[in-house]
C-alpha cells in the first residue's frame, strides 16, 4: 500500500506543478510576454517527459494493489479507492480526491490558455492582413513623390504557413 501512496503523493507533485506552470503561462499570454512563452514550453516538455516516465510507475502500484484487492489488471484508480474507501484507507482516498481537483484545475487553464492563445494568433492575423491592405491600396504618389502610373502591390509571407 506504501508504494501506492508514494506513487500518488508524487503523481500529485507533478500536476501541482504542472497547474502552477500553467498559471504563469496564463499570465505570460495575458500580458502578451511573448519570450516567456519559449521558457515555459521547455518547462512544459520537460514536466510531461516527467509525467510519463511516472505514469507506468503509478500503473504498476494500481495494478499490484488491484489484485491484492481482488480486482481485475484494468481496474482503474477509481474502482480502487471505491474498494480502499469501504476498508477504511483515508490516505488514498484523500489523495485521489486532490489528484481529481488538480486535474479538473489543469484542463480548466489548458482551455483557457488554448483560447488566449488562439484570440492572440487571430489578433495578429487580422494586423497582418489590414497591413497588407495598406501597402497594397493604389497610391497617387510613387516613393520619389512624383504621380504614379501604375499601381504596384506587395504580399506578405507567413513564414510558419
Amino acid at each position: 500500500m506504501k508504494e501506492l501512496d508514494d506513487a500518488l503523493a508524487r503523481q500529485l507533485e507533478l500536476q501541482e506543478e504542472l497547474h502552477a506552470l500553467l498559471k504563469r503561462e496564463t499570465q505570460e499570454l495575458s500580458e502578451v510576454h511573448v519570450d516567456a512563452m519559449a521558457e515555459i514550453n521547455a518547462l512544459k516538455n520537460d514536466l510531461s517527459l516527467r509525467i510519463a516516465e511516472h505514469g507506468p510507475i503509478l500503473k504498476q502500484a494500481i495494478q499490484e494493489i488491484a489484485a491484492r484487492e481482488g480486482l481485475t489488471p484494468d481496474a482503474t484508480l477509481g474502482d480502487l479507492n471505491i474498494k480502499l474507501s469501504k476498508k477504511g484507507n483515508r490516505d488514498i482516498t484523500r489523495l485521489y480526491a486532490e489528484l481529481n481537483v488538480t486535474a479538473d484545475q489543469i484542463k480548466e487553464l489548458l482551455a483557457l490558455n488554448y483560447e488566449i492563445a488562439e484570440r492572440f494568433a487571430a489578433s495578429i492575423g487580422h494586423s497582418l492582413e489590414l497591413i497588407a491592405r495598406i501597402i497594397n491600396q493604389n497610391s497617387t504618389y510613387g516613393a520619389s513623390g512624383t504621380y504614379q502610373q501604375r499601381p504596384s502591390s506587395a504580399v506578405l509571407i507567413n513564414r510558419e504557413a
